[in-house]
C-alpha cells in the first residue's frame, strides 16, 4: 500500500480533551508537541501496538502514555486517552 504525503487529522475524544485541560501548562505542551508529531507520521514516535486491541500506545515523556487508534484509510489518528503510565491501561 503505499502511503500518501499528506499529513493525518487528530482527533481528541472528549475525556483526552478533559485531561489535558487539567494538566500543568508545560505537561500540556509536552503532549501537544506529541500530537503534532503524530500528525506528520504516526509511526515516527515511540508507538507500539497493544495486545488484544486495535489500539497503540504513544510515550509523552516519562510520566504520560497516549492511547490511540490509526484510521490508514481516512489518515486520521483518534486519541482515546491520555493519563498516566500507572492508570492509562486501566479499562481499555
Amino acid at each position: 500500500m503505499k502511503r500518501s504525503k499528506e499529513n493525518f487529522r487528530v482527533r481528541l475524544s472528549p475525556k483526552a480533551k478533559k485531561f489535558l485541560n487539567k494538566l500543568p501548562k508545560n505537561d500540556r505542551e509536552r503532549i501537544l508537541s506529541v500530537l503534532g508529531a503524530l500528525r506528520e507520521n504516526p509511526f515516527s514516535l515511540n508507538i507500539r501496538k497493544l495486545e488484544g486491541t486495535e489500539f497503540h500506545r504513544v510515550r509523552a515523556g516519562r510520566i504520560y502514555r497516549i492511547i490511540i487508534h490509526i484510521d490508514w484509510e481516512n489518515r486520521i489518528v483518534v486519541v482515546f486517552k491520555i493519563d498516566k503510565r500507572e492508570k492509562v491501561y486501566d479499562r481499555l
